[in-house]
Order: C-alpha cells, then structure tokens, then sequence
C-alpha cells in the first residue's frame, strides 16, 4: 500500500488549472529560509506539483524526484514543517489516491476499445486516458468513467464533464 502526503495550509496559494502563485509570505517564512537552497527548490517544485494532484503526494522520495526531474535527492525530513502525513481524523488518503489512479490494465483495455485514438479529434498520438466524470467531481477509475483522449483534448477539456456522443 503507497502512503501519501500533502502540503499544510495549501489553500493559501491561489490555484489555477496550469500551476500556482505562491505567496510573498513563504519567503518571509523563517523556517522556509532556515532550508538549505535545494531544499527550497523542492518545496516550491513539490507545490506546482501538488497543484496538479490534488495536494497528494507519494510519500516515496525516489518517485517525487522523478515527479519534479530534481538532481539532488529529496529529503523529506527537511520538509517536515510544510508537509502532513494522513491521519485518520483527515480522510482516507489511500481512497482519494485509488479514484485518481488508473490501473495498467484498465488503461490497456480503454485505450484498445477507442481504437487507439483520440475520442474527439481521432489523432492516434500522445494518448492519454482520461476520467469522463472527474474524480474532483465524485468519478471513479472504472472503465465505463474513461476515454482515450490525445493530450491537446484533454488540456481543453480540463476537469469540465462533457456530455457523450
């Protein structure tokens, strides 16, 4: 089972669909300026990051460099301050994670049932599978909820439900 974490007080950063504006306070924060410099470079990567996964994160330094492309290794303990591991009185983290993840198999099978393509424009590259009904609106990672939609599509259609053809 893959454990998760999230940033604390992640509301506090105005959120877009392309990324995050991070406050001015974060620089000012002493602790923030007590982190060595690639330790800053990884939260503030981490928060773009966070942006796009509904502020869950894997709790596996080794996937989180890859995630972020960083040269140095994260070190999560040095985070300590910025980040919360789940707790049972917050939620069920495993839950979240598992709407949002879509097994190799059920990813196979849709991309096959489309044909190969993309459901809109029908191009056959950059290929991504797509939830019909997002998870941030209650959609789940089940066959019936997905589609095959090239990478342009999907960044059009963004977490927008759009009625079937």
């Amino acid at each position: 089972m893959e454990v998760f974490f999230s940033f604390k007080n992640f509301r506090q950063f105005e959120r877009s669909r392309h990324g995050i504006r991070l406050p001015y306070d974060l620089l000012n924060d002493l602790r923030f300026r007590q982190l060595p410099d690639a330790s800053k470079a990884h939260v503030m990567c981490l928060l773009l990051v966070s942006a796009r996964m509904r502020n869950l994160l894997p709790n596996h330094p080794v996937k989180l460099e890859r995630l972020i492309g960083a040269t140095e290794p994260v070190d999560l303990g040095a985070l300590a301050e910025f980040i919360e591991l789940p707790s049972a009185e917050r939620g069920n983290f495993e839950e979240v994670a598992a709407r949002m993840r879509i097994p190799d198999a059920v990813r196979a099978l849709v991309i096959v049932r489309d044909g190969g393509r993309c459901r809109r424009c029908h191009s056959s590259r950059n290929l991504e599978v797509d939830h019909i009904v997002p998870v941030s609106r209650g959609g789940v990672s089940g066959e019936d909820n997905l589609e095959t939609l090239c990478r342009r599509c999907n960044r059009r259609k963004w977490n927008k439900v759009v009625p079937r053809l």
